[in-house]
């Protein structure tokens, strides 16, 4: 099968890496001094469990040089970067192609199935640790490479390209979990990611300051348990505790370890406070839970 990766960035670079090291026809959409360092020089991926490694010949282009059709589109470009690429996404998609886009988002999947209805569109998410450390290289520092997706309520699956996706990821040691109750591993993965940027984003935390008992940990509980009042007003089957997880997660993580948010914001850059802070309340207000943190974030971020 042919394969699009739409953002070379910590997750995209790593899928299309792990994808082309298995000899599977990849094609990256990159830009700026990344896209020159892939085409110049190849894609090294260094990881935590294995030497660096060099990918010389993977193909790499800019959105505006890409043409054809692929089988499976993977969407890893920030959320709210998602209509600069419906241009590329229609031009590249046949009827049989299957799109699965990988934010930090509830709403990616239903914003491209609105803009492009009569095309399959999954609902994704992905478990890795994975950042651009220079133009042309990026670093997994954890050995957690796990893919999740599945169908929104009702939609038809193309069974053979899917089956054929499965073999390819786990073949090219990627795990892979196909499922029908995608929402609630969306949020169940956003959970996390939500908690600790609105603990850490605005005064610029990083991981080791929730670590240690006090008030930052403490709110980074109190964010968690918010969350898991929604995930149960939503009737969201979710088998392990949010709380207990979260902290489990947060108590791995290196001390320096920052959220992607906080980087945006320190760059003037745009950021995911719509995704992370934002659609976390309007969800608690749709489903009537009361998030009295939450709500306070993001008035600070600037909900109106």
């Amino acid at each position: 099968m042919r394969y699009l990766i739409v953002g070379a960035g910590g997750t995209g670079g790593l899928i299309g890496g792990y994808l082309a090291r298995n000899n599977h026809a990849v094609t990256l959409v990159a830009r700026g001094k990344h896209l020159a360092a892939i085409r110049e020089k190849g894609l090294t991926i260094a990881t935590c469990h294995e030497p660096a490694y060099t990918l010389r010949h993977i193909k790499a282009l800019a959105q505006e040089e890409v043409h054809g059709s692929y089988d499976v589109i993977f969407v890893c470009v920030k959320a709210y970067s998602l209509p600069e690429v419906l241009p590329l996404l229609e031009r590249t998609c046949t009827t049989e192609t299957v799109i699965i886009p990988i934010q930090n988002a509830m709403e990616a999947g239903n914003q491209l199935r609105a803009a492009l209805p009569a095309h399959t569109v999954l609902d994704g998410c992905i478990y890795i640790t994975g950042y651009v450390a220079e133009p042309g290289k990026i670093v997994q520092n954890n050995r957690i490479f796990r893919i999740v997706y599945g169908p929104a309520k009702d939609a038809e699956v193309n069974q053979r390209v899917l089956d054929v996706l499965e073999k390819d990821l786990n073949s090219s040691g990627i795990h892979t979990r196909f499922t029908t109750n995608i929402q609630a591993e969306l949020f169940r993965k956003l959970s996390f990611t939500s908690a600790f940027a609105s603990t850490s984003a605005y005064e610029g935390l990083k991981a080791e300051d929730l670590q240690q008992e006090g008030p930052y940990r403490d709110r980074f509980i109190r964010f968690s348990e918010e969350l898991k009042r929604i995930a149960e007003a939503a009737r969201f089957t979710i088998a392990s505790d949010i709380v207990k997880d979260n902290v489990a997660i947060l108590d791995n993580l290196s001390k320096e370890f920052t959220a992607s948010i906080q980087k945006d914001m320190a760059a003037g850059r745009p950021d995911e406070r719509e995704q992370l802070i934002f659609d976390i309340v309007r969800m608690a207000a749709h489903y009537r839970v009361e998030v009295p943190n939450y709500s306070q974030t993001a008035e600070l971020f600037g909900l109106k």
